[in-house]
């Protein structure tokens, strides 16, 4: 076996705590219907090297890609060795960020019951991009301040601000070098409108 010394260890901990563990991170295409799983389970008892001289292990797959688990760092990549493309801060954060995206984008699911006053409205630019496609030009840092962010759900490559009225969900597209951001954000209410309005400019 490659790798650091108490590794095998380390992976026999993880299998114990996370193996078999399933999640959907919701998508606007999912429909509520959880299309796009996260599968935990040990592929593999060695450790590859990272560019930044630390190491992964396969720990399960999404979409054809594998999981990989940082040795130092707990983090949470896709097919990461180089480039290091991490998607989140740890199993757990990688959970809080999927709950809240099924909390958000299944209450606007087309097969969902809820009154229509208690449901999320994407907000939709005038000028800008349709809908489900995100905002055109607007970054999640503009958000900053005027919507509180969701610590628990957050990483520096997966982030959410959110409260009753307001919600913003930011990630990097694509697991390569140059990872874009997409923004989607979502209100309840006139206020929760305007608030947004205020960053974006008119809704549609």
């Amino acid at each position: 076996m490659g790798g650091p010394e108490g590794g095998l260890d380390r992976l026999v901990e993880f299998s114990a705590r996370y193996g078999g563990l399933s999640f959907c991170q919701e998508r606007p295409e999912c429909d509520g219907q959880h299309k796009y799983q996260y599968n935990f389970s040990i592929y593999t008892s060695s450790w590859e090297p990272t560019d930044s001289d630390d190491w992964v292990a396969v720990v399960g797959d999404t979409e054809g890609c594998q999981l990989t688990f940082d040795w130092s760092t707990g983090r949470i990549g896709v097919d990461v060795v180089g480039p290091e493309t991490w998607i989140a801060d740890s199993v757990v954060n990688l959970i809080e960020s999927a709950a809240l995206a099924q909390y958000i984008y299944g209450s606007i699911a087309p097969h969902r019951m809820a009154r229509r006053v208690d449901r999320w409205q994407e907000a939709v630019p005038v000028e800008g991009k349709g809908p489900g496609w995100g905002l055109a030009n607007v970054s999640s840092e503009r958000f900053r301040g005027l919507v509180p962010e969701v610590t628990q759900a957050s990483s520096p490559w997966n982030r959410w601000f959110a409260d009753e009225q307001v919600a913003v969900h930011a990630w990097l597209t694509t697991y390569e070098i140059d990872r874009e951001e997409v923004v989607m954000a979502w209100y309840r209410g006139a206020q929760g409108r305007q608030r947004i309005e205020s960053v974006t400019g008119p809704l549609r």
